[in-house]
């Protein structure tokens, strides 16, 4: 990495702040259920599929476990300033790996806050989900590659890709085509590097298939199984099936629109129609990490913004190295506008917790605490069943692990047999595998931020099927317990 000045420490640091205040103004989103509680689980010693579902591969909850033992009671709010600052050692790396490359401080600096301005970017790093920490293991491997492609370093680099794709299935795609990227060509000397990269692959991975090997048919249902079908399933019950065909690649563009990623892809594929562009490696390393996390994010039904994630870092590696040339005043008015369009999904985000006089993340501990008093108040000991999962850790409250993936697999109808159910430990709509046996301490519903009212609906029903009424509520959460 060239040597960083101070004005462009002070920008980085300037740029990690603004990744911690989207921490606290992000919305929540109820995807975070399921990766708090995944953690706090890990934390006490349970182990993903084995002991309760999850729906991703499983590195994950080891990494943020820790967070449990040392900020109990504020987990959420843990767990979403470390993906801030896993953001910012994203953006640094971006911007170190840019100037391995050959680009000038200032283009390096400048593409890097750029990427900080894309919405799929801006959404994932507010929130305490696993987009974060794959992303930051993917860029330690291109930084890896940009000093020089070395058998070394190439299996350094496959390492981290391996460990990414342990921690989000789809930094899978990525890592092929950098492979493929490495391997295509006539040079024997690169074949045994894109070798050793297939091999710092394999090794990344040791730990995801001894994981998986200790529960292989419950990772296969949950990480696999579920993320191809479960979508399927609830969006066409919804009515929104729609979402599911070509609609979501206009979503896709859409997405890169919200900031300048799409511009950006537009004047890189332009430099790369040149083969004397493409004929770098590590240029053909970049390009292909980008499209691998394009067609990544093309394959999921429906797409998200988050899916586009992958493909946002070594886009604007590639566009620091084009920023110094001359443009028509249009194109650089296109530039103006996208990133001034990233900036408004934030803007929002700041009015609206203007408007509620308390910011989204606080507003969740506050609720958390309330949650707390009400159950101590109530003399509730033992496992909480909820769909909240997000808010019954912090409230000081052990959380059923049969609820560990939250509303996801809860909504999924016959997608477990009533053995499995019980077998593995979860929890559907249409089956309620142990709860008749072991039934939790209290159940925790209500009315919360990004609440799905008929999961919560169909949960009462099997609250009111086992004996359970409501006894108290706490800022919206209901707490329901079986009087003697």
């Amino acid at each position: 990495m060239g040597a960083i000045s101070r004005r462009g420490a002070f920008a980085i640091a300037g740029l990690t702040l603004w990744l911690i205040g989207l921490a606290f103004v992000r919305k929540l989103s109820i995807d975070e259920s399921q990766y708090i509680a995944s953690a706090v689980l890990t934390a006490q010693g349970l182990l993903p599929y084995r002991d309760y579902a999850y729906l991703q591969t499983p590195l994950q909850p080891f990494a943020f476990a820790p967070l449990e033992w040392l900020f109990a009671g504020h987990v959420l709010i843990a767990m979403r300033l470390t993906n801030a600052l896993l953001g910012g050692g994203t953006v640094l790396l971006v911007f170190g790996t840019a100037r391995r490359l050959g680009a000038s401080g200032g283009a390096a600096l400048v593409a890097a806050a750029m990427l900080t301005v894309c919405e799929p970017f801006t959404w994932s790093v507010g929130v305490a989900r696993n987009d974060m920490l794959p992303l930051l293991l993917m860029m330690l491997g291109l930084f890896a590659m940009a000093k020089g492609i070395t058998g070394a370093r190439m299996f350094g680099a496959g390492v981290a890709f391996g460990l990414a794709a342990g921690v989000k299935i789809s930094y899978a795609v990525p890592a092929a085509t950098v492979f493929l990227a490495a391997i295509w060509t006539r040079d024997p000397a690169r074949w045994r590097t894109a070798i050793s990269f297939a091999a710092g692959v394999s090794v990344g991975l040791v730990p995801t298939l001894i994981l998986i090997l200790l529960a292989p048919r419950q990772f296969l249902a949950e990480a696999i199984v579920f993320p191809a079908l479960g979508p399927e399933q609830y969006y066409t019950e919804i009515g929104k099936a729609w979402r599911l065909g070509p609609n979501r690649f206009l979503r896709l563009l859409i997405a890169a629109a919200i900031g300048p990623a799409l511009i950006a892809s537009v004047e890189i594929a332009w430099r790369g129609r040149t083969a004397q562009w493409l004929a770098h490696a590590v240029h053909r390393a970049m390009l292909a990490a980008a499209i691998g996390g394009l067609i990544g994010a093309a394959l999921n039904r429906p797409f998200q913004i988050f899916y586009l994630l992958p493909a946002l870092p070594p886009l604007f590696v590639l566009a620091a190295l084009t920023l110094g040339e001359r443009r028509p005043n249009w194109v650089k008015a296109v530039w103006a506008l996208s990133i001034a369009a990233g900036i408004v999904p934030v803007g929002a985000w700041i009015v609206n917790a203007k408007k509620a006089d308390i910011m989204p993340t606080l507003d969740a501990q506050r609720r958390a605490d309330a949650l707390g008093v009400a159950l101590r108040a109530n003399h509730v000991e033992g496992p909480i069943a909820t769909l909240a999962g997000q808010f019954v850790p912090d409230a000081g409250a052990d959380i059923d692990r049969r609820f560990a993936a939250g509303p996801f697999l809860y909504r999924t109808r016959e997608f477990v047999s009533p053995d499995q159910a019980r077998e593995w430990q979860v929890v559907t709509r249409d089956q309620p595998g142990s709860l008749p046996d072991q039934p939790p301490a209290a159940i925790v519903l209500g009315d919360y931020p990004d609440v799905q009212p008929p999961q919560e609906l169909q949960l009462a029903d099997q609250a009111r099927a086992l004996g359970y009424r409501p006894i108290a509520e706490a800022d919206g959460l209901q707490i329901w317990m079986r009087r003697p």
